[in-house]
């Protein structure tokens, strides 16, 4: 039997909290007929944190369908494999990359296999189901993340701030995204979810949860306003979201209302627009 590892159990995993929203983007509900949202976005805070989005593709007419079984199948799988990402995600050392390896190869085919299922239920090709994947599992020392296609992953750690002298030391928040543009032979295509996906056409790994305080996924519509092109610049609307959603103000309307917003509209495509949201308490860190 392989040897125990030394696990981090600092905190309690009821130290996050969760929000997400799917909202029809403006040129579906104009469209004639009018067309459904096609993003989903779920997420959960037990047995650990973990969240999911998926954007349906514009071209495929059940798409709105894929990405709902798929971010449910996927939150499921998290949860029925708690004992792997225990070892994985709770350990002080620094997994095996070829475990890491593994372990996203097994999120890739269980994408897969699940658009596969569906087709085969409703009769439809996979292609009429395909949608991108962005997900999260977060652990007592890193995270565990999957890029499939278009969309943002954001994380947001606290960093000390410099004060004056005889002040009480602060913190503030830093916002990044995971993920490259423009990576390998895949750059310039969007890579979906579909019956040919290959883990290469994957963005993967595993991160440090040192210092981490929130994280957001966008689908592309949602991060249109809030992320830049070159996704060198986050919005700093994410860290207030993120600060309500702690503190236990913000509700779906919320996020809702401003979705629908004259000035997050203005000068946008008009899609769809979905956020799951994973906020820290700061009295964990």
């Amino acid at each position: 039997m392989p040897v125990e590892p030394t696990l981090s159990h600092g905190e309690p995993m009821s130290a996050w909290s969760t929000l997400y929203v799917a909202t029809t983007g403006l040129s579906h509900l104009e469209g004639i007929p009018p067309l459904p949202c096609q993003d989903a976005a779920g997420a959960a805070s037990s047995p650990r944190p973990m969240l999911a989005v998926a954007d349906g593709a514009g071209s495929s007419p059940a798409s709105d369908l894929g990405a709902r079984s798929l971010v449910a199948a996927m939150l499921r799988l998290a949860e029925t494999l708690e004992v792997q990402l225990a070892w994985l995600l709770d350990a002080d050392a620094e997994p095996d990359p070829e475990a890491v390896r593994q372990f996203s190869e097994l999120l890739v085919r269980h994408a897969r296999g699940t658009l596969e299922d569906l087709a085969t239920e409703l009769h439809r090709p996979v292609r009429d189901l395909r949608c991108t994947l962005l997900l999260v599992v977060v652990g007592h020392s890193r995270l565990l993340w999957l890029k499939v296609g278009d969309g943002e992953i954001v994380l947001e750690r606290a960093t000390p701030v410099t004060v004056r002298e005889g002040e009480e030391p602060g913190l503030a928040p830093h916002l990044s995204i995971l993920g490259e543009r423009g990576k390998g032979e895949f750059a310039n295509q969007t890579v979906f979810v579909d019956e040919r996906l290959a883990l290469e056409q994957t963005q993967h790994g595993c991160v440090s949860a040192a210092a981490l305080t929130g994280i957001a996924l966008l689908s592309d519509g949602a991060a249109e306003k809030l992320v830049s092109l070159d996704g060198q610049q986050v919005s700093g609307q994410l860290s207030h979201w993120l600060d309500d959603l702690r503190q236990g103000r913000l509700r779906q309307r919320d996020l809702v209302r401003r979705f629908y917003s004259e000035e997050f509209c203005r000068g946008t495509s008009g899609d769809d627009r979905s956020i799951a949201l994973l906020a820290r308490k700061m009295e964990a860190l």
